[in-house]
């Protein structure tokens, strides 16, 4: 794929009228009682012949327009619904977008990135495909021959050309990326429509947590009303899917007890995004209860590598120390001189991955049949991260040995905005039940996205640094490779 330039790190009431009657003064009937009354006197004169003729033409007239007026007014019944062939432009749709759906075609196309090309493979649906974890989900699938159908709304929380690049390399494995919203329904009911959607591994979602001190209502729009628009979808869809789907560390929030086991409290949010996602799981479980939905929600921890998100530390770290920019890192209050940098269960991209898959492969079967529950569905819940934290100076000093240059550190205190100091994942349920085993550590996996890092944005560096990159694997072709080939 050739290089996308312009790639700046760093998405999307009818006035009430006042009723008339009681704005003005009721008008009271006059009644004329000639009797009571001296009428001024009146002059009388015979109508002419032509009054008679005159007043009957400006009365033909006056019914002509009338009658005009009714047969070229737009009428008040709803428009007829557009015929399945016919195209039609998403609901939601970023205003950048261009995108459509529906038609023999797109259904053509939707049909043949689903099929599955392995005995007992699975037929998954991947929201968020053209996000970070989404797209190396869904390139992992294929890979197995799993039939796979991608989509996103490519919104612009961060640069769209980067979604866009990794939608690219999708394609040419033969996946198919909808541009479509998670909350449009229609689009939804007929996605499911045309495929018999075994899976769903649901990721679409409005990430990072600072956000939402700037545009809160996105994270209610995408994980709240987005996951109920899936959640109805895949309960009234026949057969009914087996649904995983990404929650968050950040449901921990104020927990002081580590590492975070899924049996610890959640119900002390430090941020709205943490607060949507707890949501979503109180959802979750009541459709697994009503409907039989089989559920499993992912809680990630920290999750970095190629292809990532621009707005994530050790992307815009890596960013700005080659810029020669100052980067702030941040402590945490621990009160007198217990001064602590802030510390992360930094998870790499593939232990993500394989954790995913893993959860879709035993995910038992929903039990609902016409939206009616037939019997007791699974309803699981996983931490899938690294089990070790390391501390984000730490970060920084492997950045900086990795890119050979000296970052500028801005030290301050963390504020108020939805961070928490610390995050430790407990990953012995997951290890028990899926086979989960996190194997790349924060240096192994540094060293990787910083390669892909460099081919991407800055080639001729990538081609100076090479006798130090050292080898890793079979080869790393960068920005022109697979999703796999730089790890």
């Amino acid at each position: 794929m050739p290089r996308i330039e312009g790639m700046a790190p760093q998405l999307t009431g009818a006035p009430g009228s006042a009723a008339a009657g009681g704005g003005a003064a009721a008008v009271k009937p006059q009644f004329h009682h000639y009797h009571h009354h001296r009428l001024p006197p009146r002059h009388h004169h015979p109508a002419p012949a032509s009054l008679l003729s005159k007043l009957a033409f400006w009365s033909v007239c006056s019914l002509s327009l009338l009658l005009a007026f009714l047969l070229l007014s737009p009428s008040s019944a709803p428009a007829p619904r557009a015929a399945p062939e016919s195209p039609r432009r998403s609901l939601h749709a970023s205003p950048s977008s261009t995108a459509s759906w529906g038609g023999a075609a797109w259904e053509k196309k939707v049909r043949a990135s689903a099929r599955v090309r392995r005995p007992r493979g699975h037929s998954v649906l991947v929201t968020g495909a053209a996000g970070f974890v989404g797209c190396h989900a869904a390139a992992a699938l294929r890979r197995r021959g799993d039939g796979v159908l991608g989509l996103d709304n490519f919104n612009d929380y961060y640069d769209t050309a980067l979604k866009r690049g990794r939608a690219a390399l999708l394609a040419r494995s033969g996946v198919y990326v909808v541009d479509g919203d998670i909350a449009d329904s229609e689009l939804l009911a007929k996605l499911f429509d045309v495929v018999p959607f075994t899976h769903v591994l649901h990721l679409a979602a409005q990430a990072g947590v600072r956000h939402a001190l700037v545009d809160p209502m996105s994270y209610v729009r995408a994980n709240v009303a987005g996951l109920v628009a899936l959640l109805e979808a895949a309960r009234s869809a026949n057969p009914q899917p087996a649904i995983v789907w990404a929650s968050s560390s950040s449901v921990y929030g104020l927990n002081s007890h580590v590492p975070f086991s899924e049996h610890d409290r959640t119900d002390r949010p430090a941020s709205l995004y943490a607060a949507t996602k707890k949501a979503g799981e109180e959802i979750a479980h009541v459709y697994n209860h009503i409907y039989g939905l089989s559920l499993t929600a992912l809680r990630f921890f920290t999750v970095y590598g190629p292809w990532g998100r621009p707005d994530m530390a050790y992307f815009f770290f890596t960013r700005d120390i080659l810029a020669g920019r100052p980067i702030t890192v941040y402590e945490s209050a621990g009160g007198g001189s217990h001064q602590t940098t802030i510390s992360r269960d930094f998870t790499y991209i593939d232990d993500i991955v394989k954790g995913c898959v893993a959860a879709l492969d035993t995910a038992g079967r929903s039990t609902g049949s016409g939206g009616k529950k037939r019997g007791p569905a699974p309803f699981r819940t996983y931490n899938l991260g690294n089990t070790s934290p390391v501390p984000v100076t730490q970060l920084v000093d492997l950045l900086e040995k990795l890119l050979k240059v000296k970052a500028v550190r801005k030290v301050v205190k963390m504020p108020r905005n939805g961070d928490v100091p610390y995050t430790h994942a407990n990953v012995s349920l997951a290890q028990r039940e899926l086979g989960y085993r996190p194997s790349t550590d924060l240096q192994t996996g540094l060293k990787k996205f910083v390669r892909w890092y460099l081919e991407y944005y800055h080639p001729d560096l990538a081609e100076k640094q090479k006798q130090h990159a050292g080898s890793n694997g079979k080869g790393s072709r960068g920005q022109n490779g697979s999703l796999s080939s730089a790890r």
